[in-house]
């Protein structure tokens, strides 16, 4: 299933009504998939001892693929033989937070018949709901309006700073006379938080991410600059920066130093479509969060 699927039941504009649920607008069998990888994405995330005080509540349940090895309840192993996962079922033991700025800049779609930005930051969130609502974990989700993703962000600094784990679902707005002034405001509002580990979620239209420096039809690929930008594009423009090979290698330029400038902070990203898979999606997200433990 494509991740354009899911954005139908979402508004195309921001700043329409606060969205509190959005995962239960995901279709019952797409959750009930995504259900089966809580115990990978949850393995990957746990990083208290086994018998530290936060493990209090510990229960038990069916071993599921991608479950810590050292996770595994080794009594029920050796005197039944059952495979079975330790798991914390004390209610707010890990707490996620999802930020989705939902601003102005997210209404754009390069299809009229396609889902804009703010659809697919909404499908995304609803997806990162299901993957972590369980009763071991506490899930904040925080939707932010404005342009200057960073300040609003220092503003509930309180609020975020008691998640584990926080993502940012943005559209990493194109500057085109500083391609990574966002990543860097970004990175300096992480700073003034502390907060160790979360990852960014760089939502983009299919035209703002294409792979190849022309259209199917010939024509070189053109996009509309940022709210704010005054730049004059023609429909047969090379300007470097939106559009042809200098625009596809400005867009990738801009999403490596963004994911430098996160390294530092033990953060991750990686760039989303309306055009991809939504099993695509999940092993991209189980990839990274299984990269940041290692790395820990």
């Amino acid at each position: 299933m494509k991740l354009a699927e899911l954005c139908t039941a979402f508004p195309e504009t921001a700043g329409s009504a606060g969205i509190r649920h959005p995962g239960s607008a995901l279709p019952h069998a797409l959750r009930l998939k995504l259900r089966a990888q809580r115990g990978h994405l949850q393995a990957s995330l746990d990083t208290h001892p086994q018998r530290s005080a936060n493990r209090l509540g510990l229960g038990l349940r069916p071993y599921e693929s991608g479950d810590s090895l050292r996770a595994v309840a080794l009594r029920p192993l050796l005197l039944q033989e059952q495979l079975l996962t330790r798991t914390d079922v004390s209610a707010g033991r890990f707490h996620v937070s999802i930020i989705v700025h939902s601003y102005a800049n997210m209404n754009f779609k390069s299809d009229p018949q396609g889902p804009s930005k703010n659809q697919l930051a909404w499908a995304t969130a609803g997806i990162l709901q299901n993957l972590h609502d369980q009763q071991a974990q506490k899930v904040d989700l925080l939707t932010l309006g404005g342009a200057d993703l960073p300040a609003q962000m220092i503003q509930h600094a309180a609020r975020i700073r008691r998640s584990h784990f926080c993502y940012v679902v943005t559209d990493l707005l194109f500057n085109s006379n500083d391609q990574n002034a966002a990543a860097r405001e970004i990175s300096a509002a992480l700073s003034v938080l502390h907060l160790r580990r979360g990852m960014v979620i760089v939502i983009r239209d299919p035209l703002e991410s294409p792979e190849q420096p022309v259209s199917d039809s010939g024509r070189v690929l053109t996009f509309e600059p940022p709210q704010g930008v005054n730049v004059q594009v023609a429909a047969d423009s090379t300007n470097e920066k939106h559009s042809g090979e200098g625009y596809v290698a400005n867009l990738r330029a801009q999403v490596e130093n963004l994911q430098q400038q996160l390294n530092s902070f033990g953060w991750n990203s990686f760039v989303v479509t309306a055009t991809d898979d939504t099993d695509h999606f999940a092993r991209q997200l189980s990839l990274r969060l299984a990269g940041q433990r290692i790395c820990q």
